[in-house]
């Protein structure tokens, strides 16, 4: 393993290079931590498509207002 630690690293120099940016990450996803915290009721779960109610986000066809 490379230490870069008191360098650059090497896909950051992309000096006069048209193609220097071909070694960036296209994205990054970040995923938060999920606590079990409640369950739903099997019937409940099966209607709403998800057993965790935190993940129980309805289409609802629009764009939501901040």
């Amino acid at each position: 393993m490379n230490s870069y630690r008191n360098k650059e690293h090497p896909s950051i120099r992309t000096g006069n290079n048209p193609n220097g940016l071909k070694n960036f990450a296209v994205a990054m996803g970040y995923v938060p931590w999920q606590y079990l915290t409640t369950l739903y009721e099997p019937d409940k779960a099966l209607k709403v498509g998800t057993i965790f109610p935190e993940l129980n986000k309805p289409f609802e066809g629009r764009r939501m207002r901040s």
